[in-house]
């Protein structure tokens, strides 16, 4: 018998476009109604101070908490919410997320729907938790999958933009460029980046003069080597330990060793997978390496916070969805389930969560196990040739 769920008004595509427009639509509302829209009015800010040649990196406290953390081109593509009415800027605002999220799971190649769908429910608490913050992160992760998916069908130009795009977001989306290791034409993507880099950063001299543009740059750069710094000296982001591998060793067994000489080993054991050249034409393991990239990304991250780990969660589902289903497997994404995904709603009591979720980063540590277990199936699993490529180096 035919699977309603495969085919017409019933699709799996169709079904989650239809559960993330509503989610959109809804979350923008709720954000509007109780007012919990800090990080939006941050963003529509931030093209307000641009237009007026203001620094971007001051504090603001009669606007908005917290401080710009992001691109002075990523001010700029802010300007049609700034436009906008509060309350639909907010609704549009939640929609775009929802529309790169969706082209993201629907491009992920060589995989069923049905199995894009499954890795769409692993990932759909997360995503709403992230969209009610108006962060980001879904965006970003969305541009590193998506620049995959144009590497796979080998739109080299094309996989540039989504690179730059998203790391002109947030730099880190830019770990997404390892990915042309594994494919031929690194001489043009190497341009595109260029050509991309040039295009998105310089598009703000639409409002700005070039002198200016440069000054906000630096100030930029100031930013977020000062708050690696006193990260690195022991200052909490937001009054609360990072969820990374740091904060978790630092809150488990009190090590203070610098961040920086983490991220190093972080580094060093990821590109450790691109040593292993006779499995490049393996489509699981390209995946799984995408898998690796995009939960580096969060649990190295110096002042990785809760909204963020949409990435790592996109990233382990995409691994899941490949990887041999064993009571370990099962295990890693249940704990996943249970501790990042479900630790920050209602589900889990408030005294838990401030007591022992939040304190000891218990959100992270799945994503931090799943990832080292990604690193140990690179090199000791089993990866048959199921898609061959013409890797031409």
């Amino acid at each position: 018998m035919k699977n309603p769920f495969q085919s017409g008004i019933f699709s799996s595509r169709l079904t989650i476009a239809v559960v993330l427009l509503v989610a959109g639509i809804v979350v923008g509302i709720q954000s509007d109604a109780v007012k919990g829209y800090n990080n939006y009015l941050i963003f529509i800010s931030a093209f307000d101070h641009l237009i007026h040649w203001e620094d971007l990196y001051n504090n603001y406290p009669a606007e908005h908490n917290d401080l710009y953390l992001y691109t002075p081109g990523f001010a700029l593509f802010m300007a049609p919410f700034y436009a906008m009415p509060k309350w639909l800027g907010l609704i549009g605002w939640s929609l775009l997320s929802c529309g790169f999220f969706y082209a993201a799971v629907i491009s992920l190649p060589g995989m069923r729907i049905s199995k894009k769908t499954t890795l769409f429910f692993i990932v759909i608490i997360e995503f709403i938790t992230c969209i009610q913050n108006n962060q980001t992160n879904a965006i970003i992760v969305s541009c590193m999958v998506l620049s995959f998916f144009c590497l796979e069908n080998k739109k080299i130009f094309w996989a540039a933009f989504f690179i730059v795009f998203g790391s002109s977001i947030k730099v880190f989306g830019l770990a997404a460029a390892i990915l042309i290791l594994f494919y031929p034409g690194k001489g043009k993507f190497i341009l595109s980046m260029i050509f991309w880099t040039i295009l998105i950063g310089m598009l703000p001299l639409l409002f700005v003069p070039f002198k200016q543009l440069i000054w906000q740059y630096l100030n930029w750069i100031y930013e977020l080597l000062s708050i690696h710094k006193s990260m690195d000296h022991g200052v909490p982001h937001n009054y609360h330990p990072p969820l990374s591998v740091m904060g978790w060793l630092k809150t488990w067994f009190n090590v203070n060793i610098p961040g920086a000489y983490f991220q190093v080993g972080g580094i060093v054991l990821l590109m450790l997978a691109f040593l292993r050249t006779k499995l490049y034409h393996s489509l699981k393991f390209r995946y799984f390496v995408l898998s690796s990239i995009i939960i580096f990304t969060v649990i190295f991250n110096h002042i990785a916070e809760s909204p963020t780990f949409v990435i790592a969660v996109f990233g382990a589902a995409i691994w899941f969805a490949w990887e041999e289903k064993n009571a370990l497997t099962w295990t890693l994404l249940i704990l996943m389930l249970i501790f990042t995904v479900l630790s920050p709603t209602d589900i889990f009591p408030r005294t838990i969560r401030e007591e022992y979720v939040i304190p000891y980063v218990l959100k992270a540590v799945p994503c931090i196990l799943i990832w080292f277990y990604i690193q140990f199936r690179i090199w000791f699993g089993e990866f048959e040739v199921m898609q061959k490529m013409n890797i031409d180096n």
